[in-house]
């Protein structure tokens, strides 16, 4: 699981933005998404619904080399390589080690492994780096999570949100998280908020979730039925249609 949202990190924040010329849960957790390459140097990102963040310092400087070997280990990463992955973000990380996105990349593959502490210390380097840079806030959230550090969770997707992410594995996580404290009405205004406005994906998962906390399991099984049709052999399909099943079997 830990693979879509490391993915999705990096795909929503940067595929879909536009350059300005101005100067616990025992549910699918973060993603790591294919990245574009950040604005030129000097420029401005804005993302699309969100707030606009200049590119820090530490973001400008990393060297050209650096930079090729991140878009290396993103394409070892795509093509089901995480070991080459990680060999490529250890010599750029080597190379340049405030580099906030390696950093990020680095600690998402480390989730994926369930290696929490070394992806937490991880993420808090590339924060620390960046304290501006979202993704990051994004997939610590969903470490906390996997670890049931739910208020954690919830932080960390907040101060996601507040450096200008706008994308569902944020809110994915931010659900999660009062999923995990059983705040159930809570988590499902959150999905049904942020499925008005982006593709549903594990969203749908996230709002059964929350729906069967609730005790509403025909439309708990509505959601799921949902998640399978539109990611049949996604991350969590077999943990939806097995919550399905059961949904089914006690009808």
């Amino acid at each position: 699981m830990f693979r879509s949202i490391v993915v999705s990190a990096f795909v929503t924040l940067f595929t879909a933005c536009s350059v300005a010329q101005e100067p616990g849960g025992k549910y699918p957790g973060p993603a790591l998404n294919n990245a574009n390459r950040p604005a030129e140097p000097g420029r401005r990102v804005r993302y699309r619904g969100a707030a606009d963040a200049r590119i820090s310092i530490a973001r400008l400087r990393e060297p050209r080399k650096v930079r090729r070997l991140y878009e290396e280990a993103m394409e070892a990463w795509l093509k089901h390589k995480p070991a080459e992955a990680l060999r490529k973000l250890e010599q750029a990380l080597n190379l340049y080690p405030p580099f906030p996105e390696a950093l990020t990349f680095y600690g998402g593959i480390q989730a994926s492994l369930q290696q929490w502490e070394s992806a937490e210390r991880s993420l808090q380097a590339a924060i620390q780096s960046d304290p501006s840079y979202s993704p990051a806030y994004a997939v610590l959230a969903g470490v906390y999570n996997a670890q049931a550090r739910f208020d954690d969770a919830q932080e960390a997707g907040q101060q996601a949100l507040s450096e200008g992410a706008d994308s569902w594995d944020v809110q994915y996580e931010i659900a999660r998280a009062f999923i995990g404290k059983q705040q159930y009405e809570t988590a499902l205004a959150v999905t049904d908020a942020a499925l008005r406005s982006k593709h549903g994906g594990l969203l749908h998962l996230a709002k059964a979730h929350a729906l069967l906390g609730l005790r509403r399991y025909q439309q708990a099984a509505t959601e799921l039925r949902t998640f399978v049709h539109d990611q049949p052999d996604g991350d969590g399909s077999e943990q939806a249609r097995d919550l399905l099943s059961r949904i089914q079997g006690a009808e």
